[in-house]
């Protein structure tokens, strides 16, 4: 069974990668998630540096990427991430919650979904996953302000989080979903 791929955003410390990647029928998020695999091939990957983001530095029929590396990956909609859904014992409805993160030279704003309260210690350790959902997400270098993104659904590494905040009800966009 042939499966489609899905255009990718990525993020790294020091550059930015556009391209191709196939997940396969579970999704961008479950296939990120698997502990066996420590790389993501990507197909018909643009490399620019994040200090010249108008500028191509490579261009790659395939690229290999370790996943610890990758800071955050843009999508252009919620589908791609494949199934979220939390597993918990009973009935149980997932509340929205917006927050900042600040991570690895970037500053990152949307909203995370969890059940109930917002709870830092289970969103960053709790589980075993590495890349964790972001909704109606914004992207900014912090010491490079050219560098600016948005997207439906982002993903982005737990192990590089420095720090969450939630957003004031006035930061809040007026477009919340």
């Amino acid at each position: 069974m042939a499966t489609k791929s899905i255009s990718v955003e990525i993020y790294t410390a020091s550059h930015r990668i556009l391209g191709r990647v196939s997940p396969g029928a579970t999704g961008l998020l479950s296939y990120l998630n698997i502990p066996t695999t420590s790389y993501l091939e990507i197909e018909g990957a643009h490399v620019m540096r994040l200090h010249q983001p108008g500028r191509l530095a490579a261009r790659h029929p395939a690229l290999w990427i370790v996943k610890s590396e990758i800071v955050t990956i843009l999508l252009s909609s919620r589908a791609e991430l494949g199934p979220t859904a939390y597993v918990r014992g009973g009935y149980s409805t997932t509340k929205p919650h917006w927050i900042r993160i600040i991570m690895g030279g970037y500053e990152l704003r949307g909203f995370v979904e969890t059940p109930g309260k917002f709870s830092f210690g289970a969103l960053m350790f709790e589980g075993d996953s590495i890349f964790i959902p972001l909704y109606s997400g914004e992207l900014g270098a912090i010491l490079f302000p050219a560098v600016r993104g948005e997207s439906p659904a982002m993903v982005f590494n737990r192990n590089m989080v420095d720090a969450i905040g939630l957003l004031s009800k006035d930061e809040i966009p007026a477009v919340a979903e």
